[in-house]
């Protein structure tokens, strides 16, 4: 993999974890963004350190 494409796969990523927070912090569970992304629901967790996921649901997330 060049540099260019290795940035890119890196940009890929946050795009992905920042679209996951926003998820989340809608009120989603990570099942149910695991789904809409079609990726396993094992996977949506272990983006992020323990207990981020559910600290934005504990903390009243957006769910109006």
């Amino acid at each position: 993999m060049t540099n260019n494409e290795s940035d890119i796969a890196q940009e890929l990523l946050a795009i992905k974890k920042l679209l996951i927070l926003a998820l989340a912090n809608s009120g989603l569970t990570q099942s149910q963004i695991a789904a809409a992304l079609g990726i396993d629901r094992t996977g949506v967790g272990r983006m992020f350190p323990k207990g981020t996921l559910s600290g934005l649901k504990s903390k009243g997330g957006n769910n109006e």
